[in-house]
């Protein structure tokens, strides 16, 4: 079951609860308050395919170190800040 992120409009608190797709656009009640008008927000998403990303993220001794490639003469982050003077 997916879980899905409700903010309480009284006491404006975040929080989550799992529940069925057919339910998920359903006021959900506040568990600090008792709130009965949780509206569903729009939250983070996260995936999990069994793949070697996953298991690199799973296992952070699989992982290979990638060397960063240098930057170029006209980097802007590399570069010196200007100091933009007004007219």
């Amino acid at each position: 079951m997916p879980t899905y992120d409700f903010r309480c409009p009284a006491c404006e608190s975040t929080f989550e609860e799992r529940r069925s797709f057919a339910r998920a656009d359903e006021p959900a009640v506040c568990p600090s308050c008792g709130g009965d008008h949780a509206a569903k927000v729009i939250g983070n998403v996260q995936f999990y395919s069994p793949g070697s990303a996953a298991k690199a993220m799973l296992d952070p001794g699989s992982r290979q170190t990638a060397t960063a490639a240098p930057h170029t003469s006209g980097c802007p982050c590399c570069s010196p800040k200007r100091s933009v003077t007004p007219a």
